[in-house]
């Protein structure tokens, strides 16, 4: 504003007038603004507009050094097949039409269990269905059942896995679904520092023989399985 008057007034003298007519006023006022203000303006007025390109469209294959591709979920499958039953696994037996019958069982170390009405009942290495086939037969040939009754088998909880070796606490760990041999380190509180990752093994549960097979951390995990962490050399 301090601008505009100096200008007004030096505008006015050199004209003779004592109050500038409206041409002349304008006159000033674009002078004024072209001069006033600050000094260090950079000049630009608009954004900058991008060159026209050609848009790409990224559907290449990715590189080969990319991230690893996911490992399958195999665990659905129950690892190596449906789950079959063994020492330690706690099963429901059901019957609506006879609650005596119906009561929770432990398969105990000879693999069998202890069923009402029967006695002894081997389960070892069966599955559930196989399970509730057997019972059906037997309480049928035992004349309890009839062709109208029914019965389910509920599994509760599995038998635990082992862990040996260089690992934080050896010992028995309750199993959970789709397990892992790092996730079983990891409930083990860990490797120690003298742990050798790439010579675990482990001991499987239904082997055929007592040979233990070499595993990575992603390789599943079945219940009542041993795992063991070796020590290194160095």
């Amino acid at each position: 504003m301090q601008c505009i008057k100096k200008d007004f007034s030096l505008m006015s003298k050199s004209l003779g007038f004592a109050k500038p007519v409206v041409p002349v006023l304008a006159m000033i006022v674009a002078l004024a603004l072209a001069g006033c203000g600050p000094k260090n303006t950079t000049g630009v007025t608009q954004l900058p507009v991008p060159p026209a390109r050609e848009v790409v469209a990224f559907n290449t294959t990715p590189p080969a050094n990319g991230p690893p591709k996911a490992p399958v979920n195999d665990c659905k499958k129950g690892g190596s097949g449906p789950y079959r039953l063994g020492a330690g696994d706690k099963v429901r037996i059901i019957v609506p039409s006879d609650p005596d019958i119906s009561s929770d069982y432990e398969v105990n170390s000879s693999g069998a269990i202890t069923a009402r009405r029967l006695g002894a009942v081997d389960v070892a290495g069966l599955s559930v269905s196989d399970l509730e086939s057997r019972l059906m037969q037997r309480y049928r040939d035992a004349r309890y059942f009839t062709s109208s009754s029914v019965l389910s088998v509920e599994l509760l909880s599995t038998r635990p896995f082992y862990m040996i070796g260089e690992i934080g606490r050896q010992g028995s760990f309750p199993y959970v679904s789709c397990l892992r041999v790092i996730q079983a380190v990891a409930l083990a509180g860990g490797f120690t520092r003298r742990a050798s990752r790439d010579n675990m093994t482990i001991k499987r549960f239904f082997a055929d023989s007592s040979e233990e097979e070499y595993v990575t951390e992603d390789t599943l995990v079945e219940p009542g399985d041993v795992i063991r962490v070796p020590e290194r050399w160095f």
